[in-house]
């Protein structure tokens, strides 16, 4: 009966351990603007999207028996230092509202030409109003004010279930006998996010190389953007992989204490 016990505990604690990476992932990554700004800057995605859309724009007033240098104006409007200011406004707005750090989104459109500024503020409701966009409601983007405490929630949850399940496993470990149990989980785990890492590497790869130049503008976009917070995401999950695997390894040298008892 314990054998089964350790085995099904062994079992759940693996997609337990994958959860609360990805809790901590949520938490600290996802919901943090500088993961954003940070990856965004470093990966060089502003200047990317601003040639991508550059050229769609040349292409088309081109086809359409245009010169390149019409262009020119609207060319500025998506420069890398508008469209860098455009995203870290917004994400910054995003990402205090989904903290609850604030009472709203607010959304930034904060791009300048020669022709003049036309940077406007509005709020998220009122700018989904204005252009008659039907598809998020209220109640969902109210429900984004609560992400933060909900990966709170998660987290600790999880962590908790984690530690209650290597309890468990320690108790049903008889005295005098090596930690075999935690031993197979941590090794499990570490070969589950060590190759959870390689499949990551591989999809942004994928993503990167089948869809940017894409015919639709969105999709090449997101093929842009998409493969950095990927990499960025999980660049520490093959180190902590193969960490939990050497740690599992050397719980199988450890013994838990013999219990004597006096006559």
């Amino acid at each position: 009966m314990k054998i089964l016990a350790k085995i099904l505990l062994v079992l759940v604690s693996i997609p337990v351990f994958f959860l609360c990476i990805l809790s901590i992932n949520v938490r600290f990554q996802l919901l943090s603007s500088r993961f954003w700004i940070n990856t965004f800057e470093k990966n060089a995605v502003y200047s990317q999207i601003s040639a991508e859309i550059g050229t769609r724009l040349t292409s088309k007033v081109v086809a359409g028996g245009g010169e390149e240098s019409d262009i020119t104006v609207l060319s500025a409007l998506v420069s890398t230092d508008n469209l860098k200011y455009f995203f870290e406004k917004n994400i910054q707005s995003f990402i205090s509202y989904a903290n609850g750090k604030s009472s709203e989104i607010t959304i930034f459109i904060p791009f300048s030409s020669e022709l003049g500024d036309f940077s406007e503020e509005i709020s998220l409701m009122d700018f989904l109003d204005e252009f008659n966009i039907a598809v998020v409601s209220e109640s969902d983007i109210q429900m984004i004010s609560k992400y933060g405490f909900f990966s709170w929630m998660a987290f600790v949850a999880l962590l908790t279930l984690l530690v209650l399940i290597f309890v468990l496993l320690y108790l049903l470990t008889d005295s005098g006998k090596s930690l075999v149990s935690q031993g197979m989980a941590f090794i499990l785990f570490g070969t589950t996010l060590t190759m959870a890492f390689f499949i990551g590497q591989f999809a942004g790869e994928v993503i990167s190389r089948d869809f940017t130049g894409s015919s639709n503008i969105g999709t090449s976009l997101m093929a842009i953007i998409t493969p950095p917070i990927i990499q960025n995401l999980i660049r520490t999950w093959i180190w902590i992989g193969i960490l939990l695997f050497i740690f599992g390894i050397l719980l199988f040298f450890i013994k838990k204490p013999a219990i004597f008892k006096s006559k």
